[in-house]
């Protein structure tokens, strides 16, 4: 018999830029796939850079999970982003939702510059390619909320507190999401939130 694992897809909810943000749907709906022998758990991660590694601590130790998938929002992208990396800095100047920007901070004070995750995002991007969504591994996961989980898991990995494969999925925006905006600007990609969650449960 196989042994169980645990995922968590997590995804960030509503924010400055995506008040119906497809990233926690995107992860609810991938939670929802059958994923055989697997637990799959979904969390919503509010937009807060302050108490992010709280949040994130404490899911850990609740679902001890073997395999961590975030999910958040690049507005502009033109397909399914696979982060081969988190960097130790956080510099915005879109508010989170408690109002506050930064500039030039740490994500994790005397962490390292940076961690490669360590899902298998060629793969993935592969199985999302096969089945007809654009896909590619980037190299700059921002400086934001999305960098931010990234790079503290990843470090919560390498400090002991977890013991699980992480990556992180930058999503487009929804067609709803381009269809409600000035019809006088030019149309920003889209990608239906069924594809996007048949990306998050590539394997």
């Amino acid at each position: 018999m196989n042994e169980q694992k645990t995922v968590i897809v997590a995804g960030y909810g509503a924010w400055a830029k995506a008040d119906n943000n497809p990233a926690s749907e995107t992860a609810k709906r991938v939670a929802g796939l059958d994923w055989g022998h697997h637990r799959v758990v979904h969390l919503e991660v509010p937009v807060r850079t302050q108490g992010l590694m709280s949040f994130l601590t404490d899911a850990i130790g609740k679902y001890a999970p073997d395999h961590w998938l975030g999910f958040g929002i690049a507005p502009g992208a033109c397909g399914i982003r696979l982060e081969a990396l988190g960097t130790n800095w956080r510099s915005f100047d879109v508010p989170d939702n408690d109002g506050l920007t930064l500039a030039h901070e740490a994500t994790v004070s005397g962490g390292p510059a940076a961690y490669d995750a360590t899902v298998p995002n060629g793969r993935i991007v592969t199985a999302c390619r096969d089945q007809g969504i654009p896909a590619a591994i980037s190299y700059s996961a921002g400086n934001h909320l999305c960098n931010q989980m990234l790079y503290t898991t990843l470090h919560l990995v390498e400090t002991g507190v977890a013991q699980m494969n992480c990556g992180f999925m930058h999503l487009p925006m929804t067609p709803e999401m381009v269809a409600a905006e000035d019809a006088e600007k030019e149309m920003r990609p889209s990608m239906a939130l069924e594809m996007m969650a048949r990306a998050g449960g590539s394997p």
